[in-house]
Formats: structure tokens, sequence, C-alpha cells
């Protein structure tokens, strides 16, 4: 988020793309009843929007000045922290697009599940899905160089991690055509 990525205007597809996930957010929100969130790398608040909108006690942390900046103009509650620092635990911690930019997302995965009491949510690209693998080739041919790069993770590959910390995949949704998956995972009971 350096620079003045935070005031450029998002495309068409890109407005349409967040409608969907806040329409998918809102409505999972209301289901898990939780009494507050943590938005872990809310980038410019979008996602952050959502939660705080639901009447959840929610905060949005990031570990770019940038985007905590930007998120203070909206007037959301933010704090410039790595997720490793967090000591608070939180019914809902979310994360939106994160994940599949770094080759090793064990380490994420083991702190959501420290700092949460019941849920981990995650928003993934789904580059398995026709329209995922579409789109990161049509991304890659418009953008070429400009693009960040992500890692092609499968589904399955989140849910394998996540079960080493004991949480289950307890629901799946596809979101904007299945461009991106909504990923609930729920703790489970000590063994």
């Amino acid at each position: 988020w350096a620079g003045n990525n935070d005031k450029k205007k998002l495309t068409a597809l890109g407005r349409l793309m967040f409608r969907a996930k806040a329409k998918c957010l809102r409505k999972l929100i209301l289901e898990l009843q939780g009494k507050n969130a943590i938005d872990v790398g809310c980038a410019l608040g979008h996602t952050l929007e959502v939660l705080c909108e639901t009447g959840m006690e929610s905060i949005g942390i990031d570990v770019s000045e940038n985007a905590i900046e930007a998120c203070k103009r909206k007037g959301l509650p933010v704090a410039l922290q790595n997720v490793e620092d967090v000591e608070k635990q939180f019914d809902i911690v979310f994360s939106d697009g994160m994940l599949e930019h770094f080759i090793n997302f064990e380490p994420f995965v083991r702190e959501f599940c420290r700092i949460s009491n019941k849920f981990v949510v995650l928003i993934q690209p789904n580059h398995q899905s026709f329209i995922g693998r579409t789109a990161v080739y049509m991304a890659d041919m418009i953008r070429g160089d400009e693009i960040v790069y992500e890692y092609n993770y499968r589904m399955k590959d989140f849910v394998s991690v996540f079960k080493i910390y004991n949480f289950a995949l307890a629901d799946s949704r596809p979101i904007f055509g299945d461009w991106f998956r909504l990923l609930v995972f729920r703790k489970q009971p000590p063994k």
C-alpha cells in the first residue's frame, strides 16, 4: 500500500467484486453471531467497513502505515500492528486476500487460530475455478509486471493447515462467480 494506492479509483469490476464480498460477508456475520472481530491485513478497509456496519465490535490491523492512514480517514477503528503482537482474543478473526501472497502462510494461520475464540473467516481467490484461472491470465496480460504476485493455493491447502491447529472447515461459499471463496473455520473442542 505504498504511495497513493488508497486514492486510486476502483474499476467497475472492482466495485462489483467488493459489493459481492460485502453481501456474502454481511449474511455470514449475522449467522455467526460473534460479539467481536479483528480484520487482519485490513488494507484500505473495504471489508472492515462491513464488519463495523454489522454493529459488532471490530478492529482492523495492518503493517502498512499508508493503509492505516487511509482507514483512519474513513473513521475506521485500526491499529498499526503485526498479528503476532495481538494479545486479545476475538470471536471472529477475519482476513481477505492476504494469505495467497506468502510462500508459507502457515505462521499466519497459527496466529489466527491463537487469537480466535470461535471462528476464522477467510476470503481467498479461487484459482481452481474457471473464472479464477481466467482472471489470473487476464490480469497478467493487462497489468503485466504491475500485478502483485499470488501463489496458486487450493482451498484444500488452507483446510489442511487449519486442521493442524484444531480448526475445521465449517462452510465454503462462492463469491463473485466463484472467483473467490469465503471459508469459515470453526474451533474444535480439545482432543
